[in-house]
């Protein structure tokens, strides 16, 4: 477990143990709230596969938190998790465990709530200052402008190891969260390529696929296995370490290589077009003029890549129809820098739904 004090002397009114637990990752963190700001205290991280539940975790986290300071006792739990949420329990889309709040209540004796990850993004996003460059990236429209976001709509998009959607509505006074399945919707072919890699997916999986198979994490890792069993790769020490990684670890390693090696360059370029035709679809059915957001490491780290001759926001920008281009440029589109807003996001989501 790596453990990381952020702010480890910080006063607060409420202390949140916040949880965000994705395929690859489980990040626990102490969340302190006071005078309207979220403050995070500690944070341990451990992998995933490496662990078959909460509880060990969750115990040695707040062992650790105990013998630092006596006082740091969350009087909440708040777990994030990658999966549908239903009684309080979400059975993790990428994992073989499952996350059960009234199980972890038993156990710890502090009140818990589990929530959708990207339902806790989506209480992140009203923390985060869209004019705060660390915690933001703006991408420009191919026009060059920016827009202002608007009192309405915002939408979230994040491709992790999985891909995750959620949006929030605007009551007219606060925004209200909400979280979505979006990323297993049924991926839509738009060029010779996708449309190549989507009947491969649909053959391995014997079925029309999601967008998830294809354009996340796992997507990458999809490519490189129909790049090379259709197209073949080419023999050289970029594609030797990408062949010889574990699977799971194949994505990072074709970026990397991306920038000095065409094919891995290519198949970063078509991941590039159908997170942008994803995202334009997605943005057609919210229609978030109060901002569209890209969340998660994959964005973040392949960032050259979207911006890299405008590719991303050229696809973004295409729709059949006329009318619909000219709502798309009027949406702001933001990268979200701060790897810390699930946590955020689970604290301020236990300050609305937990008494």
């Amino acid at each position: 477990m790596e453990i990381k004090w952020l702010n480890p002397d910080a006063k607060f009114d409420r202390l949140v143990l916040a949880g965000d637990i994705g395929g690859t990752n489980t990040n626990l963190g102490l969340v302190g709230y006071k005078d309207g700001k979220f403050t995070l205290l500690l944070e341990t991280v451990c992998p995933s596969k490496d662990i078959d539940g909460l509880d060990a975790p969750i115990r040695e986290t707040l062992k650790i938190a105990a013998e630092a300071r006596a006082d740091l006792k969350p009087s909440h739990v708040c777990i994030s998790a990658a999966g549908p949420v239903a009684n309080n329990k979400c059975v993790m889309t990428n994992l073989p465990w499952s996350v059960d709040g009234a199980a972890l209540e038993a156990a710890t004796g502090i009140p818990t709530l589990v929530i959708n990850d990207f339902m806790a993004i989506s209480y992140g996003i009203p923390t985060l200052d869209v004019n705060d460059e660390k915690q933001i990236h703006k991408l420009f429209h191919t026009d060059g402008s920016c827009p202002e976001p608007q009192k309405a709509t915002k939408a979230v998009v994040g491709p992790g190891t999985g891909l995750g959607v959620g949006f929030l509505a605007f009551d007219g006074e606060k925004y209200i969260p909400a979280s979505s399945e979006g990323g297993h919707s049924t991926f839509a072919p738009f060029d010779k390529d996708s449309q190549e890699f989507h009947d491969y997916m649909a053959k391995k999986l014997n079925c029309v696929p999601g967008v998830e198979p294809l354009v996340s994490g796992m997507g990458l890792r999809n490519m490189y296995e129909w790049w090379k069993e259709t197209r073949g790769v080419p023999n050289n020490e970029y594609f030797q370490k990408i062949e010889e990684t574990e699977p799971n670890d194949r994505p990072k390693y074709i970026s990397r290589a991306s920038d000095n090696d065409p094919v891995a360059a290519e198949m970063m370029r078509l991941f590039v077009k159908m997170l942008a035709r994803f995202s334009s679809d997605a943005c057609a059915l919210f229609l978030p003029l109060g901002g569209f957001y890209l969340a998660g490491g994959t964005v973040q780290k392949d960032l050259r890549w979207l911006e890299r001759d405008n590719l991303f926001m050229q696809w973004f920008e295409k729709n059949y129809n006329p009318n619909i281009r000219p709502l798309l440029n009027k949406i702001p589109v933001y990268i979200i820098k701060d790897y810390s807003i699930s946590l955020y996001g689970a604290a301020n989501a236990s300050l609305n739904l937990q008494k």
